[in-house]
């Protein structure tokens, strides 16, 4: 299991109360919290104590979505027509039905993404010529 970065009271305090004023000297002492906003109300010492540990569970997730979203930018370039197109490259994407594949699986990790996922294998570009 990934380590990740504790959870401190202005990210609970972003979920609860989402553009809200304030400033903390110690993100981890709520008693440092001084609100200024006078439009939305501040969250209690307990309800952030309460948002943090469902911010924890949803980090593994946020991480799976993330790096699916990183490995699917990193191949948008096999998305474009002409790239498998003999006609018009030189030389051509022979294997896009593996790129194709690979993205879906991808796909289905950013949007339901999964605690512990496993990832596809990226594909080996094999190219052609006409």
């Amino acid at each position: 299991m990934a380590a990740y970065l504790p959870i401190s009271y202005p990210q609970a305090i972003n979920a609860l109360a989402p553009g809200a004023q304030y400033s903390m000297t110690d993100m981890f002492d709520y008693s440092t919290l001084q609100w200024y906003s006078t439009d939305i109300q501040q969250p209690t010492k307990e309800a952030c104590d309460a948002e943090i540990p469902i911010l924890e569970a949803q980090q593994p997730l946020n991480a799976c979505k993330q790096q699916a979203s990183k490995l699917l930018y990193e191949t948008d370039w096999t998305t474009i027509p002409d790239v498998a197109d003999p006609t018009k490259s030189n030389p051509y994407l022979v294997n896009v039905q593996d790129y194709v594949t690979y993205r879906s699986a991808l796909r289905q990790l950013a949007v339901y993404p999964v605690a512990n996922p496993v990832w596809p294998t990226k594909p080996v570009s094999k190219w052609g010529t006409p």
